[in-house]
């Protein structure tokens, strides 16, 4: 058979191989395939440039059986249906590609139907595609499971617990002294720690448990047949694997130890979540111990200990939404360096009775533990909607908590106080985390739609951290994906980091998503980032949390 093509023109063929792609006709009653441009049919297939123009049967036979049927049954459905289709398929081996899409249509020619069909090929797309699927289950860093993987595994595993099928133990290991060695000698130094201390942990663990890295520098491990003396076994093997040899970096040798904490897996352990809760409270006694420590939990010392300390910030936080103590910090968001701030982050602050502000890691989890973080959202949204009324050029982000959106009445609460104050609603942005979004799809669902419909955006923060799907993306409406800080710092100079946030930028623009990029410190973070196409930027090279800037000779005034 030879090259000729019904096709347009010279010029078509050169556009399409130019970007990769080239289409072809084929009338099954003679057998005939011509290519628009055979030379770009040759750079999708692969073929060799001595090899005549290829038919229908060559290209059909690069196919695997598996996706020549898938390939059959779509033309076929099509024909018959008077439709498109759109099929893809490896040249070759699944796993190596090379991958082709091919689209498609029949239509009529004189007596018979002929197959018009565009195919270009996908190769950058499968592999940012494998590149998803892996971290949805894998830490890019260790290569070991991430925390949601982990926390799926756990939950697997306490299901068996309960039905008196498994008899594991759980750990919760962290590295000593991280902090310093990033202060001595930078954030690639520690991480190449952390690299050398999972492979350890590994080694230690041999074919004995599973672990994941749960944390910036901590990891969960599960160990099979948890007795007393696997557990003291584990731990010795860890602890002792720290402490074979140095770890060697760029920046020489450093010696490293792990804390341990651990705890037995019973039916009386409750949740995958309070599991890891108690192995978290033996970790942090171990801590207390000193470096390279191991504590398993006790019930009697660290339940007891705990209700004393929650008894205590219930009353603190209690006392300070009383007296009008929580206020507002706000941190800018601009579209670029030079931009105008118009928009920016609510961030909770607390005073204590002395007027000196407590740090926020120091009351929201407790908050989150003790059944009080509804009330937390509450007065931030009240602070917002206060804020956006007095200051009409402004727009405000405020956080959302899970516990508030999954509990029927304080939902209904935070939606009354937005219907009562919609004609703010189009300049507030509510921000769920992507890790508390994916635990209950539906939900979620229903709350978005709710505010949306009182004209509020919705962002997802610290996106990247949880991978969500492509479905849920579709099916949340979201308008904003903040891109999580993790992957922004030091991206200027960090390989791995310019390739997730381009791959991120890409599936947000084919959303019709806006971008922000969380914990911009740098300048030249900031020009790279907006060079990709980033829409709005936040951290602290572009402004610190501070209190809302006032017109020129406004009073000022407290923001509680």
């Amino acid at each position: 058979m030879t090259a000729q093509t019904h096709f347009a023109s010279e010029t078509v063929g050169l556009a399409l191989e130019a970007t990769g792609q080239t289409m072809f006709e084929y009338d099954p009653s003679t057998g005939d395939l011509a290519w628009a441009d055979l030379s770009a049919a040759r750079s999708v297939f692969g073929f060799e440039e001595n090899v005549s123009a290829p038919g229908m049967s060559e290209l059909l036979s690069m196919l695997g059986n598996e996706h020549l049927v898938q390939r059959e049954r779509a033309v076929e459905t099509a024909r018959a249906e008077k439709s498109a289709y759109t099929i893809e398929y490896a040249l070759g081996d699944e796993a190596e590609g090379p991958w082709v899409e091919e689209r498609g249509t029949w239509l009529p020619h004189g007596g018979t139907d002929k197959l018009i069909a565009m195919v270009r090929r996908i190769d950058e797309q499968k592999r940012r595609e494998k590149n998803l699927s892996y971290l949805a289950s894998y830490d890019e860093l260790t290569g070991q499971l991430n925390r949601m993987r982990f926390i799926e595994i756990l939950e697997e595993t306490m299901r068996g617990v309960k039905a008196g099928t498994r008899h594991d133990a759980l750990f919760f290991a962290g590295i000593d002294d991280v902090g310093t060695i990033n202060n001595d000698f930078g954030i690639d130094v520690a991480d190449q720690v952390i690299v050398e201390v999972a492979q350890r942990i590994d080694r230690a663990l041999g074919n004995g448990g599973i672990f994941g890295r749960v944390a910036g520098t901590k990891f969960g491990i599960l160990v099979h047949e948890g007795s007393p003396d696997t557990v003291l076994k584990t731990a010795r093997n860890i602890m002792n694997a720290m402490r074979e040899s140095i770890v060697l970096t760029q920046a020489g040798g450093i010696g490293v130890s792990v804390c341990i904490g651990a705890t037995y897996l019973t039916k009386e352990s409750g949740s995958a979540a309070q599991a890891l809760s108690c192995a978290e409270a033996a970790f942090d006694q171990a801590r207390r111990q000193g470096a390279s420590s191991f504590q398993l939990f006790r019930e009697d010392t660290d339940l007891a200990s705990q209700r004393r300390k929650n008894n205590e910030m219930s009353d603190v936080i209690l006392r300070a939404l009383n007296d009008r103590r929580i206020y507002l910090a706000y941190q800018p968001i601009v579209t670029d360096i030079t931009s105008e701030v118009t928009k920016y982050e609510c961030l909770i602050r607390m005073r204590d009775e002395n007027g000196s502000e407590v740090p926020a890691p120091s009351f929201i989890p407790a908050a989150e533990r003790l059944g009080l973080v509804h009330l937390l959202d509450r007065r931030v949204l009240e602070l917002a909607t206060k804020d956006l009324a007095q200051n009409p050029d402004i727009a405000l982000n405020v956080n959302l908590s899970w516990e508030t959106v999954r509990d029927p009445v304080w939902a209904e609460g935070y939606l009354s106080h937005l219907r009562a104050n919609a004609r703010v609603c189009d300049r507030l942005t509510i921000e769920l985390t992507e890790t508390q979004m994916v635990d209950a799809i539906e939900s979620s669902r229903e709350f978005v739609a709710a505010i949306k419909s009182f004209g509020c955006k919705f962002a997802i923060d610290d996106f990247g951290a949880g991978y969500t799907s492509f479905r849920n993306l579709k099916a949340l409406d979201i308008d904003v994906l903040k891109i999580d800080g993790s992957f922004v710092s030091g991206v200027s100079t960090s390989r791995e980091n310019q390739l997730f946030v381009r791959t991120l930028l890409d599936l947000a623009r084919n959303f019709g998503m806006k971008t922000v990029a969380e914990w911009v410190d740098d300048e030249n973070d900031a020009q790279l980032l907006k060079a990709l196409g980033v829409d709005y930027l936040q951290g602290y090279y572009i402004g610190k949390p501070a209190p809302l800037p006032r017109a020129e000779g406004e009073e000022e005034r407290l923001a509680v």
